[in-house]
């Protein structure tokens, strides 16, 4: 322990204890003599430098002594090198005076360092996804995470349905989804990560297995944060697109801001519909009087359709001496979602069953910077109401036949009596973000997160169902504690952290015998790593990144959903120990541009959470050991913006690691876990083919999408030739966009399962085939 706290610690005093070295500093301006911003300042064949701010001004704090070439660069200027000599104990000052450039430039350029590009120079094992080239594409955020390496998405029906993400071997609940920072995990079904349009999203942060204290996170494999665009600019983004099974998916997205007065007033929203229809290959058909399996069919779903909308309101001030910005938002969701079977099997057929939410949430944010310390704030109350309505009296099966059950049985579709369930959560979640900056090698960040939620519940139809007319309410507090030392001159970054978990609940489950059970678990620890990331050259680099990490269990793991989802009180908090290393290499050279990147990850988690499902029911199970290795790889390759191509894999291996189960040996012992892939990957091929004109533009995408078949229950149970798999998916798609007038008018086409291909996902549920869907979209900023 004591080791483990002098490692954690020994950044702390290599931060405080490198001072006095030799700087340069100077400042760069233009030929009238204004001060440039954003000019960047290098030691030639180095990764030594720095950017100028807004008075033009630049320090390079430690320098190595002797003779260098100093290289002076900003957009539309020439670049100048500047002979300079660095002494001992004698500071190097500088005026630089850049000249315009006569060359007109034909493509963006960014100047200095993005804050995708930052986060990537970070120790942390983390993939940032820019949407500026997508958003006016058919494609939704799990398509686009599809795309990162080491995430697979399992999905079990069209738009809307239940979806399973995993990243690194790690997958559910273990991944924490955020919006700007703010933990999604209790906004209820009409806001997930499949309802959301990329027109409303900057940028996408996949942070693995090593997540942030900045998140405030009980993540235990890993974290997705979802950043919106436009802050502090007037804008309006509309977008409509229609496609195959009567989808639907519009998104109203606008803001006016007043920059000399300093406040704004955004709208964003959108509206999602899909009947689901789609064909439906070999399915039984069963006798609905006696149960005899009359054969197979192919037919199309008839009871699948979804619609799912939500629109926030925000008004706030921006660049006050009080705040860099303060706002108020108030969002509204709803959704409604009929089941055409279990999500877990195809062999029970619904013609009623239904659930619906609803989601309403306040919010008040702020920020501030006060010259070394920043400030970030925010607090959410809101009120989600869950409803699972199962109150038909019908059988059916899937050519579509039904008959009505006798009057004397109560079952429903799913249940044993019929029920129209109401849950109502009652959210609480508030968080707060101290930084300091002590010098320019070292910052301290602590993050205070609080979430709560209450539960109660009322049956309208079944007297019976009492499980939730007590309240029911679960607590959790995360603590963070980061320190930060970063050496530009040596390429180096290493961030150490503490994260500290607290929990408790009042749970109330129904027994067996209908008699009823209050438990009061609860679980406090303390976990910790730490993140180095090492720059060889600007265009190699390392990284590695370790946590000891918690993760708490959910409300609906611990009490159930009302549907498949049955209460377990008794289940505990995960924890993991989480590690990756990686090295990238990145190079531009005569316009064609190679970014590689290789991480390796290792996973060995306690008391992993699993679902265990029992026919179309289950429950939340903890397994004592599971570890998960692998590793991965991604590359991308461009050209100019003619070409871009993007490719990636990953394997890995995720078993049980429990040699003995309540004193028996484990007859899964080393065994992979079901119904989870071990090999996957994706390409993209990105093709400009000409420029009708400056302001227009056609781009042509093909995307091909692999998993290697895996087994749906554990491979080391029955004859390995006769177990149910999930079989091989190869899944291409087509798209092409068309922009006009610099973007203002956009127009995408996009063919889905190009080849009609019959494809499996989570519990062998079958996807949709081949699909056609075309979008409309809106600009002006």
């Amino acid at each position: 322990m004591y080791k483990n706290v002098f490692l954690l610690a020994l950044p702390f005093f290599i931060g405080f204890s490198i001072f006095g070295q030799t700087a340069i500093s100077g400042t760069v301006v233009d030929e009238a003599g204004n001060p440039l911003l954003g000019a960047t300042v290098l030691l030639q064949n180095s990764v030594i430098g720095a950017v100028t701010g807004t008075d033009g001004s630049f320090k390079i704090s430690r320098a190595p002594i002797g003779d260098h070439l100093l290289e002076c660069t900003s957009l539309g200027y020439t670049k100048e090198v500047v002979p300079i000599t660095v002494q001992e104990g004698n500071e190097v000052r500088l005026s630089i005076r850049l000249l315009r450039s006569a060359e007109e430039l034909d493509e963006m350029v960014v100047v200095g360092t993005s804050k995708a590009e930052q986060l990537k120079e970070q120790g942390f094992s983390v993939a940032v996804l820019e949407t500026a080239t997508v958003k006016n594409t058919n494609l939704d955020i799990n398509q686009l995470l599809k795309t990162v390496s080491g995430v697979n998405i399992r999905e079990s029906g069209g738009l809307g349905s239940g979806f399973d993400l995993s990243l690194n071997g790690l997958s559910g609940n273990q991944i924490r989804y955020f919006i700007d920072g703010v933990p999604m995990e209790r906004f209820g079904s009409s806001l997930t990560l499949n309802n959301f349009p990329p027109n409303l999203v900057e940028r996408i942060e996949v942070f693995k297995g090593v997540v942030p204290t900045t998140l405030g996170a009980d993540a235990l494999g890993g974290a997705i944060n979802i950043t919106t665009a436009y802050r502090g600019k007037s804008f309006l983004d509309v977008s409509y697109a229609y496609g195959s099974f009567n989808t639907h998916i519009a998104s109203v997205n606008g803001q006016y801001a007043d920059k000399g007065k300093g406040h704004f007033f955004k709208v964003s929203s959108f509206y999602n519909h899909s009947d689901n229809d789609y064909l439906m290959r070999d399915v039984p058909v069963f006798d609905l009087e006696l149960g005899n399996n009359l054969g197979t069919i192919d037919i199309d779903r008839f009871h699948d359709d979804y619609s799912s909308a939500m629109v926030t309101l925000e008004a706030g001030v921006f660049d006050k001496k009080w705040a860099d910005g303060a706002s108020i938002m108030l969002t509204g969701a709803l959704n409604r979602k009929n089941y055409q079977h279990p999500d877990n099997n195809i062999l029970r057929v619904f013609g009623g069953f239904r659930t619906e939410g609803e989601s309403y949430l306040g919010r008040i944010n702020y920020h501030k910077t006060f010259h070394k310390l920043h400030i970030k704030a925010y607090a959410l109350l809101g009120k989600v109401r869950e409803s699972v309505i199962d109150t038909s009296a019908f059988k059916y099966n899937w050519a579509g036949d039904f008959i009505k059950r006798d009057d004397d049985d109560p079952k429903g579709e799913l249940l044993e009596r019929r029920s129209f369930l109401k849950l109502d959560d009652i959210v609480a979640n508030s968080q707060l973000t101290i930084g300091y900056r002590f010098n320019d090698y070292g910052s301290l960040g602590l993050t205070l997160n609080q979430n709560r939620l209450k539960r109660t519940g009322d049956d309208i139809v079944d007297p019976l169902n009492r499980v939730f007319e007590v309240p029911n309410t679960i607590n959790k507090n995360v603590v963070g504690l980061s320190y930060t030392y970063k050496n530009i001159a040596k390429g180096i970054e290493i961030t150490p952290f503490l994260k500290g978990y607290r929990f408790k609940g009042s749970i109330i489950s129904e027994g067996i015998d209908g008699t009823f059970t209050n438990s009061a678990p609860r679980f406090g620890d303390l976990g910790y790593g730490a993140a180095i990331a090492y720059a060889r050259s600007p265009k190699l680099s390392f990284k590695t990144s370790y946590e000891l990490a918690y993760r708490i269990p959910e409300a609906f793991e611990i009490l159930g959903d009302g549907i498949y989802i049955t209460p377990n009180p008794g289940l505990g908090p995960e924890q993991s120990d989480n590690f990756n290393f990686g090295i990238r290499y990145d190079t531009e050279n005569n316009n064609i541009g190679l970014d590689a990147e290789t991480n390796l990850f290792y996973r060995n988690s306690k008391n992993f959470i699993r679902f265990n499902p029992l026919g179309p029911f289950g429950e939340f199970e903890n397994l004592n050991n599971v570890r998960s290795i692998g590793a991965e790889a991604a590359l991308l390759l461009r050209y100019r913006r003619f070409l871009r191509l993007s490719t990636n894999l990953t394997y890995q291996e995720i078993t049980d690691q429990t040699a003995f189960d309540e004193g028996l040996p484990n007859i899964n012992f080393n065994s992979k876990v079901p119904n989870i892939p071990y090999l996957f990957g994706n390409a993209q091929l990105g093709i400009v083919p000409f420029k009708p004109n400056e302001k227009n533009e056609l781009s042509l995408f093909w995307n091909l999408r692999f998993v290697q078949e895996f087994f749906l229950i554990w491979e080391n149970l029955g004859d390995p030739n006769q177990k149910n798999v999930i079989p091989k998916q190869f899944i291409q798609d087509f798209r092409v966009q068309y922009t006009m007038e610099e973007g203002k008018y956009n127009l995408a086409l996009a063919v889905n399962n190009v080849f009609d291909q019959l494809a499996f996902d989570n519990f062998s549920i079958q996807r949709p085939g081949r699909s056609f869907n075309i979008k409309l979209s809106y600009f002006i900023n």
